[in-house]
């Protein structure tokens, strides 16, 4: 396979709980229809991004808010991470799947302006094709709760998804 499916931080912070993104449910199906039809397909491998937060924050391993809300299958693999790049902390994780023969990533999850954002760029970096769609990614209004950016969370989406277009051509 060449081609790899990469699943960000879709984990229950984001969804359940105290702090759920706008449109939590809807954005959902999305992510797992993509997941349900890559499968289905069968060209892609299917990566999982968990991203480990510090406490006392949601995400931090061990609590609720960190499991991932969808489930991966035998053979997928889970990465985890601290920083916004999942490239950064796996410093081999471009090597590893080059080796696998994948030459193509698509980036779905959370944050748009954040973990999405810097992994989309990040794989560009290292020589992978690299594409997000604008529906398959989602962040906070203002860009995370309690902020005082007065940005909805779909004009900020939106912005990113112009920079990765430009960012990512070719």
């Amino acid at each position: 396979m060449s081609k790899a499916l990469f699943v960000i931080d879709v984990q229950n912070c984001f969804f359940k709980g105290d702090w759920p993104i706008p449109n939590a449910d809807e954005f959902l199906a999305k992510v797992a229809a993509k997941v349900d039809s890559t499968r289905a397909a069968g060209d892609r491998t299917v990566i999982w991004v968990q991203n480990d937060g510090e406490e006392p924050w949601d995400d931090a391993p061990g609590r609720f808010g960190w499991q991932l809300v969808l489930e991966p299958q035998a053979g997928e693999r889970v990465v985890r991470k601290s920083v916004p790049s999942v490239f950064e902390q796996n410093t081999e994780l471009a090597t590893e799947l080059r080796a696998a023969g994948i030459t193509e990533i698509e980036m779905v999850g959370l944050q748009s302006d954040m973990c999405v954002r810097a992994s989309a760029l990040a794989a560009k970096e290292a020589g992978f094709k690299v594409s997000v769609s604008r529906d398959l990614h989602a962040t906070y209004d203002g860009g995370f709760p309690g902020s005082e950016d007065p940005r909805s969370a779909s004009q900020i989406s939106d912005e990113i998804q112009q920079e990765l277009d430009g960012a990512l051509a070719n």
